[in-house]
């Protein structure tokens, strides 16, 4: 692994020399060497060092206090004053900089190793935590976007279906007496078929919205009729492969179903990976397969239609153009599972999610 890159920030050659001696015998790489503050600047946009030894007194108007805040701000690289000076207000003038460490001169190269390793391992925990909160703003921005979007579905259904039906239903009771053709029975027997077709579709709102299957039969039966009635409706073939838990004796069926959000998010994936098939892929065979080991879970939905270029699809993912990829991707995250996507235009798509489970009570974990 190469050595960590610092610059040394110093207005006396021969101390900089010095300070630079001292990095390479610790195992550091000194990059350069600047002798004032806009030189500092300069030199931290072109090298991008791991961390910048600053002394505060520079020659010139801007000092090593401005110089580090600059840095601090423009490129987020650590930094560590190395001064003579402990006056109060100079150390207060540097905290407002969130300085890595602060080091007085003169040091013994122990204390310049410790205090540069602490400043190290303090920033590269910042970057995580930076990262972390930059997927989470990510991640809070995407779910609020799949919310708004299911409930502009909703809203379409409502208004096209159910809002059709009950519109029919208000002009045959207001206009019945118009109606010359047709006795009040018959009006009547066309009001209650067209309640009954506004029931199936709240009926199948409902179970799109939370499938009762799920809950009472468990994730294979629910999936397994998913599949099978995606199939009927898009005219493809299904082949449903699964495998039964494992289980202890006198256990019974329900005794290591996964938890419910696992089961629930293994669900969603699927219906996905089901909807953009009957939409895009022009499968004539699916095939859905459930895994469950003790410890993890696997489910695949592949199909032998089109294809298309995975890597595309990613590149619009990431860009937040497909939705679909997204909800996938991140109902996989935040159980601590993973989806992938294989597929190359010709030879079908391959949509494939791992996810760990808890240990089963009174198992152990895997090592």
């Amino acid at each position: 692994m190469a050595p960590p890159k610092l610059l040394i920030v110093e207005d006396e050659i021969i101390i900089a020399r010095d300070v630079a001696a001292q990095l390479v015998a610790l195992g550091y790489d000194p990059v350069g060497h600047a002798m004032s503050g806009p030189q500092s600047i300069d030199m931290a946009r072109a090298l991008r060092p791991d961390l910048v030894l600053m002394d505060i007194q520079l020659a010139g108007a801007m000092d090593g206090i401005t110089a580090a805040q600059a840095i601090r701000d423009s490129f987020f690289i650590p930094v560590v004053f190395v001064s003579a000076f402990s006056a109060d207000a100079t150390i207060a003038r540097a905290k407002l900089t969130e300085p890595y460490g602060y080091i007085l001169k003169p040091f013994s190269e122990r204390e310049l190793h410790t205090t540069i390793e602490m400043a190290l391992y303090k920033h590269q925990a910042e970057s995580k935590l930076r990262d972390s909160a930059a997927q989470l703003s990510a991640l809070s921005q995407s779910v609020l976007e799949l919310l708004e979007a299911e409930r502009r579905r909703v809203a379409l259904e409502l208004h096209d279906e159910i809002g059709q039906c009950l519109a029919a239903i208000k002009i045959n009771l207001q206009s019945h007496h118009r109606f010359k053709d047709r006795t009040p029975e018959q009006l009547n027997a066309e009001n209650l078929a067209i309640v009954e077709t506004a029931l199936q579709q709240v009926r199948r709102m409902a179970l799109a919205l939370r499938p009762t299957v799920l809950d009472d039969l468990g994730l294979a039966p629910a999936l397994h009729s998913m599949a099978e009635q995606a199939g009927a409706r898009s005219g493809f073939s299904v082949c449903f492969e699964t495998s039964d838990p494992p289980q202890a004796p006198g256990e019974d069926a329900t005794t290591n179903r996964p938890p419910p959000a696992v089961e629930s998010a293994c669900f969603r994936i699927a219906q996905e990976a089901l909807t953009n098939i009957a939409r895009h892929a022009q499968a004539t065979h699916v095939v859905v397969a459930l895994v469950q080991t003790a410890h993890h879970i696997t489910l695949e939905v592949r199909d032998n239609g089109r294809g298309f270029d995975a890597n595309s699809t990613y590149s619009r993912a990431r860009r937040g153009n497909s939705l679909g990829l997204i909800g996938m991707t991140e109902r996989a995250a935040l159980l601590g599972g993973h989806v992938t996507i294989a597929s190359q235009p010709g030879h079908g798509c391959t949509v494939r999610l791992s996810c760990p489970l808890p240990p089963p009570a009174n198992h152990p974990a895997p090592p």
